[in-house]
This record gives structure tokens, C-alpha cells and sequence, in this order.
């Protein structure tokens, strides 16, 4: 559905009162929302509580005239830049020239033609669209620089930390006399080294995602047969750790046209969130379902079963995973940021790159889907929904 474009609203400033009815009945018939002002004072009041989209403004006019209005409005931020339009009996060069000097962005002469002040208001209008469309988009440009400068700063902090680790490690196992400690520092050694590919493999990846650079070409995938291999690990590693791994998968799916190595590391990246912050005893829940059905949801007084959803063209499929660990209002927010790492969450002293979210949050927006995360009554959930009309196989 489009949206519809606003109206635009103009100020009308005239003393002359005919005149600016008359000015004020035609923008109103062609569909403008106009306001009118009767002197240059009154003008800019309202132009500062209004903030229109343009204002008309006549020149002679007692006490303030229209040069004084623009000087006061081009001085004001949040009126500097609104399209002026300035209106006059006068036709003399050095009242044009004026006018140009001070910011106005067009001159009409009195008498002039509906015609001509219909052309004036939508050049400036069309003008301005223009411009605030060049802003926002030297906005983004700078905003851009500034996450890539941060970035950079960032990955080269959290990079340093592991190499620091190694070459202390290196120089204790320069010292280290007895066979027990060069193992110990061997041992040291071999994390710090894993810690530094494993953030740099982290850190390409990002970087490939974000620039769309790994796009991959859709595979059929039946979840049928291929979720139980993909989940055997993550059985063992709960088993290690004395942790509850359910897995719930919505029978029959049908097979999914989907990038198969996006789909993976989403899943991965999830369950390894979810096994890293679970305390043993607790209980790791993944749980996939089509459209069909909707799945249980979280909320914050109870773990309850929602109604059925009804039935959509759209085809969707939805992921959640739950572990039984709650993450603190206070970091929900940033959940899904570079670098970042629960304080005092990682209860197995796993370590981690602080990227893995970003990455998922990344990937699954290029499958056209969208993630949220939900913590409370001691459960927390992520909920990805991938949606497409043409996202399962037809054969």
C-alpha cells in the first residue's frame, strides 16, 4: 500500500486584506492547507509555531516589512531553511537583489497570474523535496562513516586482547622449566589463538553479510531430514552440561527453497547463545513451525500457548529458540550490537566474539525476515520469522 503524501501547508503573509483572502482561497482550491497572516509580526509567529512548508510573503507592509520577516527567519534554525517566496508591488532591480541577498527563493511582481504563483510554489516546493532528500541522504553517509570508524576502533580493541594473551603466553613458555607448565601455558596458548581466528572468521563474515557479498543461491532443504543431523552436537554438549535440549519441529514441512549456509549459521549462532547462558538443570527449547500454527509465546507473567493463527497466502516459517536464563531489561536493547557481551552472563566461561547476534540479526534480514528477543519469568526467546510467497518447494 502507498503512502499517501502530506499536503503541504503554506503561510500566507499580507496585510492587505483582499488579498490575502483571495491568495488564501486559491492555494485552498488547489488542495494546499494555507494559513493566513495579516502583518510581518504575526507572520513570523506563526511561521516558528507552524513551521509551514512555504511562506508567501508580501514586501511593503507597515512596522516589520518582508525583508525584516526573512532576516528574522533565516536566523532561526528551525525556519532557515523553509522556501520563501516574496511578493511585491515594486519591480525596481535593487529590491529584487534584496530580496536575493537576504535568502529568498523566488520574487513575484504584483499583479501576477494564478498561473505564475501556482509555477512559484511548486518549483520551491519541488526544490525543497530535493534538497531534504540530498540531506538525508548526507546524513546516512556520515552516519555510515562514523559506525565504520567505531567499527574499526572497536574490532582493533577486541583484537588486541587474544594477542596480548599470546605473547605473554609465548614469553611464560620461554621461562617455563617443567613439562607440566609449558603444557599449561601450551594450553593458553592454543585459546588465545582459537579466541583470534575465531574473531577474525567472525569479523569476515559480518563484513561479507553486511556488504551482501556471501549471497547464496536458494537450495531445497527438508527439515525433516536434516535437523536431526545438524542438532546432534548440541545434544552432546547439553548432555555435558547437565542441560535439557527439546527440539519441536511442526510435521510435515515441507521442503524450503532457502540459502541453506544463511539458514545454518542462524540456527548455530542461536543454540550456541542459548547453551552458553543456560545454568545446568535448564532447559534449552528450539522449536520450528510453518504458518499452519502459531507458536508459544512468551510473555511476562507465564509460558503459554497462543490461539491459531489463520491461514495467510504468505508463507512463514518460525523459529524460536528458548533457554532458561533471563537477560536484564537493561541489556535487551543492545542485545544485537557489535561486540557486545552480557555482563557476568557467560556462565561457562566460553569467551565469544560479541558478534555473533549482530551476525544473525544480519543474516536473517537478508532472508527477508526479522528477529526479535523476549526475557522474563526466568525464560528467554528469540523469534525469527521468515516470510516468502514462493518459500517452499512445489514439488
Amino acid at each position: 500500500m502507498s503512502v499517501p503524501t502530506p499536503t503541504p501547508h503554506i503561510l500566507v503573509i499580507e496585510d492587505e486584506p483582499i488579498v490575502r483572502a483571495n491568495i488564501l482561497a486559491l492555494l485552498r482550491a488547489e488542495g494546499f492547507q494555507a494559513i493566513g497572516a495579516e502583518n510581518g509580526q504575526v507572520g513570523v509567529q506563526l511561521a516558528q509555531s507552524h513551521l509551514p512548508d512555504l511562506i508567501i510573503c508580501d514586501v511593503m507592509m507597515p512596522e516589520m516589512d518582508g525583508f525584516d520577516v526573512l532576516q528574522v527567519l533565516r536566523q532561526t534554525v528551525t525556519t532557515k531553511m523553509i522556501p520563501f517566496i516574496f511578493l511585491s508591488a515594486r519591480s525596481e532591480r535593487q529590491d529584487f537583489r534584496q530580496g536575493m541577498e537576504l535568502g529568498a527563493d523566488d520574487y513575484l511582481t504584483k499583479p501576477f497570474t494564478r498561473a505564475e504563483l501556482l509555477q512559484a510554489i511548486t518549483t520551491r516546493l519541488n526544490r525543497q523535496a530535493d534538497i531534504v532528500q540530498l540531506q538525508q541522504k548526507i546524513d546516512e553517509l556520515q552516519q555510515a562513516n562514523f559506525l565504520k570508524d567505531e567499527f574499526v576502533n572497536t574490532a582493533a580493541h577486541e583484537l588486541r586482547s587474544p594477542l596480548a594473551n599470546i605473547k605473554l603466553a609465548i614469553q611464560m613458555l620461554e621461562l617455563a622449566k617443567d613439562t607440566e607448565k609449558q603444557q599449561v601455558y601450551l594450553k593458553l596458548l592454543h585459546n588465545a589463538c582459537d579466541r583470534e581466528v575465531e574473531l577474525l572468521n567472525d569479523l569476515l563474515d559480518l563484513q561479507r553479510a553486511e556488504a551482501h557479498s556471501n549471497e547464496q543461491s536458494l537450495e531445497k532443504l527438508d527439515l525433516q531430514r536434516w535437523i536431526p543431523a545438524f542438532t546432534e552436537p548440541f545434544y552432546g554438549r547439553a548432555q555435558q552440561r547437565q542441560q535439557q535440549l527439546s527440539i519441536i519441529l511442526d510435521a510435515p514441512i515441507a521442503p524450503l527453497l532457502i540459502a541453506v549456509r544463511s539458514f545454518e549459521r542462524i540456527l548455530t549462532e542461536l543454540l550456541n547463545n542459548a547453551c552458553k547462558y543456560t545454568a545446568p538443570g535448564g532447559g534449552i527449547i528450539l522449536e520450528i513451525t510453518s504458518n499452519k500454527s502459531r507458536l508459544p509465546a512468551l510473555n511476562a507473567n507465564n509460558y503459554s500457548l497462543t490461539p491459531e493463527l489463520p491461514r495467510s497466502s504468505t508463507n512463514t516459517l518460525t523459529i524460536i529458540v528458548r533457554n532458561q536464563a533471563e537477560i536484564p531489561a537493561h541489556s535487551l536493547p543492545r542485545i544485537f550490537d557489535r561486540f557486545y557481551r552480557i555482563p557476568g552472563g557467560d556462565r561457562w566461561n566460553q569467551g565469544g566474539t560479541g558478534l555473533g547476534l549482530a551476525l544473525v540479526k544480519t543474516l536473517v534480514e537478508q532472508l527477508g525476515g526479522n528477529i526479535q528477543v523476549t526475557s522474563a519469568s526466568g525464560w528467554t526467546q528469540f523469534t525469527v520469522i521468515l516470510a516468502s510467497s514462493d518459500f517452499y518447494c512445489k514439488d
